[in-house]
């Protein structure tokens, strides 16, 4: 079948390949927020060549070919889902902040909690 070197080399890749995996989509959701942040379009360059750093890690994986088709599924659903989740995230962020804004601007603010800080 395979030869025991062949396996511990293709073991090998997936872990290599598939910590780069997390830690490139880590990187991405990062800088896509600190480019949304500090309107920075450079940091959303880095953030989006960090995706398409962490697919390419996902194909690789899968290109080995000692991946059982569930987890060619789950990796290829992973990569997917890590391309779009900072987006959808920072929208929803956006809308509890505007969200809770408007409803700040009804409550008189809090006092400081041991007399006035002037």
């Amino acid at each position: 079948m395979f030869e025991q070197n062949e396996v511990v080399q293709a073991v090998g890749t997936i872990i290599a390949f598939g910590f780069l995996f997390v830690f490139l989509a880590g990187l991405y959701a990062g800088f896509y927020t600190a480019a949304k942040m500090f309107h920075r379009a450079w940091l959303a360059w880095i953030g989006y060549a960090c995706a398409i750093g962490q697919f390419a890690a996902a194909m690789i994986m899968i290109s080995t070919g000692f991946l059982d088709p569930f987890w060619v599924k789950l990796i290829l659903f992973a990569a997917l889902a890590y391309l779009v989740i900072p987006p959808i995230m920072w929208r929803i962020v956006l809308a509890f902040h505007h969200y809770y804004e408007e409803e700040d601007e009804h409550v008189p603010a809090p006092s400081a909690p041991f007399g006035p800080l002037s």
